[in-house]
């Protein structure tokens, strides 16, 4: 009985500290978003909301191309095959995001010079490409230590990264353009932040791996990415169609009302990048229908946890938004109440859809996704005319809804076919 005490000790441990972690995150997100809100006008929270969620785009798409192939992988590589692994996917990273970050610069500045960007609007995006490659960096770096069990040295560098990000966005509202100044914090924080994690991870990279190892795993990872990204078409993307369609006003009503639920989607992320790893492990050894169980479990906590916080969420609302933020936005109750139920689905799917994950399910998922997007982005926009802001929850809600049920028969097919497996398996051993 020791062995299973003494795993379930180190599971413990592993989530605890992501679970600190992530509180920490989330704490100084909503830091940062309520600094804002109070102290800077609502046009400034605008822009830092498009420039965040750009950011939240590019990590996603980096941390699904490289992470879920790797987590995929490393059960089968040793200590020195995941150094070298590493270390030429880090030569990779540095090369394509430099060759991004120039791009993105050129294009900022020619289109001031042509005329297309007021000059607030270009200085935000050159702001914005600066964070980008250096939250790009750090995301990368955490990945490696969080795929190597070891939460406990990426706290302590976030805890770093925190307080660099509160100190300058305390002083980036003291400036006309806080956004600006609000997302070179961010850079400034991301860097300090990813320095101690390469000295943390030291020999754990090879330095000297050549690289090119990002070939081999993009046809994987392009699927894996795309349908993280399409995802965030409808997660995310509704606030740039809520700037197109309505105005910076309405973007930030929607991200302010949605900050509040921040907390919860932080847990899931810190619980994600722990549990991925478990459930690779949990679906090389027992199979897909025992791992559905195991995670099936985690989704019930999450749904309980995401019911009893909006709940908490609910009953202090007038505080929240008349005392903390200093601001009452149209529609603010029933905005609140579809982002709970926003949240109760996604947190309840995320756990059982690393199934699907798992089994390498990406063009299934894909698919499903790009149809979930489409659905969500046409009822917001379509809903926002006649409704103004909430319209683009009441869209994203339906989207999710459809995705989940579409992940659900996803992870029962897969779960099914192991089933299908080991009868014969049975029947053959009952015959011998």
């Amino acid at each position: 009985m020791t062995p299973p005490r003494s795993s379930a000790a180190r599971i413990a441990r592993l989530f605890g500290s992501s679970i600190i972690d992530q509180a920490m995150l989330s704490a100084a997100n909503f830091g940062v978003g309520l600094i804002l809100i109070r102290y800077a006008p609502e046009a400034q929270y605008g822009f830092y909301i498009l420039a965040f969620n750009t950011m939240i785009l590019l990590t996603t798409l980096q941390g699904t191309f490289i992470g879920t192939p790797m987590v995929i992988r490393l059960p089968a590589l040793d200590d020195a095959q995941r150094r070298q692994w590493m270390g030429s996917l880090l030569r990779d990273q540095k090369r394509w995001g430099l060759l991004g970050g120039v791009l993105a610069l050129a294009a900022a500045g020619g289109g001031w010079a042509a005329g297309l960007l007021d000059h607030q609007s270009a200085t935000v995006v050159m702001a914005a490409t600066m964070l980008v490659l250096a939250a790009l960096y750090r995301e990368f770096l955490r990945g490696i230590l969080l795929m190597y069990h070891r939460p406990h040295h990426v706290l302590a560098a976030d805890a770093v990264y925190v307080v660099v990000l509160l100190a300058g966005c305390a002083l980036a509202v003291q400036t006309p353009m806080a956004a600006v100044g609000a997302l070179l914090a961010g850079m400034l924080a991301a860097l300090a932040c990813a320095r101690l994690l390469r000295r943390t991870l030291a020999t754990d990279i090879d330095a000297h791996a050549a690289p090119g190892r990002l070939r081999e795993i993009a046809r994987m990872g392009f699927w894996a990415a795309s349908g993280g990204v399409i995802y965030w078409m409808f997660n995310q993307g509704y606030n740039f169609l809520t700037a197109a369609t309505l105005d910076l006003t309405a973007v930030a009503a929607l991200a302010a009302t949605r900050l509040t639920l921040m907390p919860i989607n932080l847990l899931l992320a810190g619980m994600q990048k722990q549990l991925t790893p478990l459930a690779s492990h949990w679906m090389h050894q027992m199979g897909a229908r025992r791992t559905l169980r195991r995670l099936a479990l985690f989704s019930l906590a999450l749904g309980v946890i995401t019911v009893v916080y909006g709940a908490v969420i609910w009953l202090l609302r007038d505080w929240i938004f008349l005392d903390l933020m200093r601001k009452d936005f149209p529609q603010r109750d029933t905005l609140l109440l579809l982002w709970c139920g926003l949240f109760i689905l996604m947190v309840m799917r995320e756990p059982v859809m690393m199934v699907a994950v798992l089994r390498q399910r990406f063009r299934a998922l894909s698919g499903a996704t790009l149809v979930c997007a489409v659905i969500s982005l046409g009822i917001s926009y379509v809903a926002m005319l006649r409704v103004g802001p909430m319209g683009a929850a009441i869209g994203i809600l339906v989207g999710e809804a459809c995705y989940c049920a579409t992940v659900i028969v996803l992870v029962l097919r897969e779960a099914r076919k192991d089933g299908q497996a080991a009868a014969p398996r049975n029947e053959s051993q009952g015959r011998d």
